[in-house]
């Protein structure tokens, strides 16, 4: 028998019909419809590793995540193949061959969200399931930059992490925080070495609340300080989140486009 090789799946998804990406015993995951698909190409009962779980609701445009095979399958025709069994919320954007070591949760040095979030007082519509829903004429984008700016750096982030969590600790650096306009609302991305459960839906409902008038931008500060979730402001909505770019100090998909 040949011996084993890993491969890389680059993965965009919908989110809205899953329970996060981990299988999870009698709900639908992404994990168990890539595994689904791979042993309907290959014969092969292998288990898909993501980079990480992603909440209900939430998209991916740059989820990454690993197997090992046996299988003689040529690794340029791996994703079409995948993607002719998979259902069309899911799709495998590329693939490549890993090395022994990588691991597509143990591996990653950071990663990028990115919330979308459409401003007004009417729906919307056309958009529906796929932004986040701020109801207010306007927000304040200066104070919520503002507010963003305390957010920035290695600190205890306590305060924006839902209950429930596994982590160990609840330090991470956030490296950067990009807040702007774009039609029909606003666009938040974050990247961090990594985040805690629910951090980010946490920090753009905190950031509401700046843009809004009813907090100032040091409100985020004073929270970070107190790491008291219980005096933060409301979870932002799933729908609007986007799992956007997982990094690598090794990238299997380096010299690719993945924007």
């Amino acid at each position: 028998m040949s011996a084993p090789r890993r491969l890389a799946l680059l993965l965009a998804y919908d989110g809205r019909g899953f329970h996060g990406f981990q299988r999870q015993a009698g709900f639908p995951s992404v994990q168990e419809e890539l595994e689904r698909a791979w042993s309907a190409v290959t014969g092969e009962r292998a288990v898909v590793h993501g980079s990480g779980r992603t909440d209900t609701g939430v998209h991916a445009w740059g989820q990454v995540a690993h197997l090992d095979t046996v299988a003689k399958l040529p690794v340029e025709r791996v994703a079409p193949a995948l993607n002719a069994y998979l259902p069309n919320e899911v799709v495998v954007r590329a693939a490549a061959a890993a090395a022994p070591q990588f691991h597509a949760r143990a591996s990653a040095i950071g990663k990028r969200y990115v919330y979308l979030l459409a401003v007004g007082s009417q729906r919307p519509l056309l958009r529906a399931g796929w932004v986040g829903w701020e109801r207010a004429a306007s927000l304040d984008l200066a104070a919520m930059r503002a507010g963003a700016r305390h957010l920035l750096g290695r600190q205890d982030f306590s305060a924006f992490a839902a209950a429930g969590r596994t982590s160990r600790t609840s330090v991470r650096t956030l490296r950067c925080a990009h807040l702007r306009r774009v039609r029909g609302g606003l666009m938040l991305a974050f990247e961090a070495d990594g985040f805690l459960y629910k951090q980010v839906r946490n920090m753009v409902g905190a950031l509401q609340e700046v843009g809004r008038g009813r907090r100032a931008p040091e409100w985020i500060a004073a929270l970070l300080a107190s790491g008291d979730r219980r005096k933060a402001a409301a979870t932002a909505p799933a729908v609007g989140l986007y799992l956007w770019r997982v990094r690598y100090a090794a990238d299997p998909f380096a010299g690719r486009c993945r924007h």
